[in-house]
């Protein structure tokens, strides 16, 4: 429990420090969580939720007022709730009350007791909620009418919930790490194979299929893990370096001067991780200079990314390198070089751009993302002659220099840019092999003795159990050591498959 007990009085005093600042100059915070959908999306609400209790209660209303709690819930989360309520009375002093809404029932009744509540406990109550989330759902869409006729005073606690989320613990760092692990390996060890295996074959596979081989990799490695987003992949002339692309159903294009785009994003216990990588199938010395440009630029960004310094440096010094280097390319340099990422895929207020002037701290974990977009190639080929380059890492801020989380996967010229061989007709051979067997060996050792050396367990109810099997395979070995299933919380069972309590659950992204 100790968990929930040390962020319950974080969250207490990050809205007490900045209550104004930051809190809508709330003295209640309403956090509603909509009711369970097939989409993979990213709220606020539910973050706040799985940062505070480990996992997701569904279609639920908390209310906090400054000694007690209200959940307004249905039975599952309530059952949940009355096996952790004693601990959290007696560890923080907050009163929990529990309002149970049965399937027939519309909520009115137990919200208007919510209401009775906080207006009898203050004398001028501001009731902060998350303005930008609409309401999903019945009950949410109830209780949103019911908030907004109440007469109460309204405040927006959305910037709250970002910065005391920005700041990661530990535990969290851990999951970042593993989230990485997890998205640079199967970008090494499948999608880099297979990608070779189409080329060198000269076989077809279209973009979404890719896309679909790549996702089923993430997701069978256990059940807490998920993808931030369909995997993407782009060939052709055809760009997009926004994460929210779409997969076409066009065939993987790698004839002579293409290039092809690779994004992959996976989450572990609920965080999240990134990592894009360009290749260039027999570059010209135009494509390749403007790689080694990006790649100094993002190395350039990511040494910005130090405890101390403003955000917006971490861009200036991407774009420095540009300027001196190919200031042809400035105007075609992504407006950003990333952002914060966490719980959340995309943490707003942690953007990697020129005009933020946040102090970065110790325990921000970020996808550094930076690219050229519509450069042009002199061919009259139009698959080729459109193209556009990406890089991407996970990095987590440190007290020294950033770590970058996704190293795994190599980005250097040698090892994505690949070339005919003029002897050889079809056959394609690779300028160097993507990574030194022994390297990926060795980073495989250090990771396995570091999981094998940490702490997970924190307290008698929250548990995270990593289960290991032996197998003849040394990656496997590691591989159920490392993204075993998460067991969750150690609490009374309750009966029946849950609609409304995830436990970080698979949810697949189409």
């Amino acid at each position: 429990m100790y968990q929930l007990s040390w962020r319950l009085k974080a969250l207490h005093e990050h809205w007490n420090k900045y209550r104004d600042e930051l809190w809508g100059s709330s003295n209640v915070l309403a956090i509603a969580t909509p009711p369970p959908s097939d989409d993979l999306s990213y709220l606020k609400s539910s973050a706040m939720i799985i940062w505070l209790f480990g996992c997701e209660f569904l279609e639920t209303i908390m209310i906090i007022v400054e000694k007690q709690i209200h959940f307004l819930c249905f039975e599952e989360v309530a059952s949940l709730l009355e096996a952790v309520k004693e601990t959290i009375q007696h560890a923080d002093s907050l009163d929990i009350v529990v309002h149970v809404k049965s399937e027939g029932e519309d909520g009115t009744t137990q919200m208007d007791a919510i209401f009775n509540s906080i207006r009898t406990q203050l004398k001028s109550p501001v009731v902060g909620y998350i303005a930008k989330e609409a309401p999903e759902g019945k009950l949410l869409e109830m209780w949103a009418d019911k908030l907004k006729n109440s007469g109460l005073q309204l405040g927006d606690i959305t910037h709250g919930i970002s910065d005391i989320l920005a700041l990661k613990d530990p535990m969290e760092i851990q999951n970042a790490r593993k989230a990485a692990y997890l998205t640079a390996s199967r970008m090494k060890y499948c999608v880099v194979p297979k990608l070779e295996k189409v080329i060198y074959e000269g076989k077809k596979a279209t973009h979404s299929s890719l896309s679909e081989e790549t996702m089923m990799a993430v997701l069978k490695e256990s059940e807490n893990v998920d993808v931030c987003y369909a995997p993407i992949f782009q060939s052709g002339g055809k760009f997009d370096l926004r994460p929210s692309a779409i997969n076409d159903d066009e065939t993987l294009y790698y004839d002579s001067g293409s290039v092809i785009i690779c994004a992959l994003g996976s989450r572990y216990n609920s965080y999240c991780s990134n990592v894009a990588r360009t290749y260039l199938i027999d570059p010209t010395s135009a494509q390749m200079k403007a790689y080694e440009v990006l790649l100094k630029a993002q190395e350039a960004a990511i040494a910005a990314l130090k405890a101390g310094n403003k955000i917006n440096a971490v861009y200036q010094a991407a774009h420095a390198v540009v300027e001196r280097d190919a200031p042809e390319l400035v105007t075609n340099l992504t407006k950003s070089a990333g952002w914060g990422m966490g719980l959340e895929f995309w943490e707003s207020g942690l953007r990697l751009n020129a005009e933020n002037d946040k102090v970065l701290k110790q325990g921000m974990v970020f996808n550094v993302s930076l690219g050229f977009q519509n450069l042009q190639a002199e061919t009259i080929n139009p698959k080729s002659r459109n193209f556009s380059l990406i890089l991407a890492d996970t990095v987590i801020v440190t007290s020294e220099i950033c770590e970058v989380a996704t190293h795994l996967i190599s980005k250097a010229l040698k090892d994505v840019a690949y070339s005919f061989n003029p002897d050889g007709g079809e056959e394609k051979q690779i300028i160097n092999a993507l990574n030194v067997i022994k390297e990926a060996l060795l980073s495989k050792r250090m990771l396995r003795t570091h999981n094998q050396r940490e702490g997970l367990e924190r307290g008698a109810s929250f548990v995270y159990m990593v289960k290991g099997e032996e197998s003849d395979s040394e990656d496997e070995r590691w591989r159920k050591k490392s993204f075993g299933k998460l067991r969750g919380l150690e609490l009374p069972s309750i009966a029946g498959p849950s609609k409304r309590l995830k436990f970080r659950e698979r949810r697949h992204a189409v």
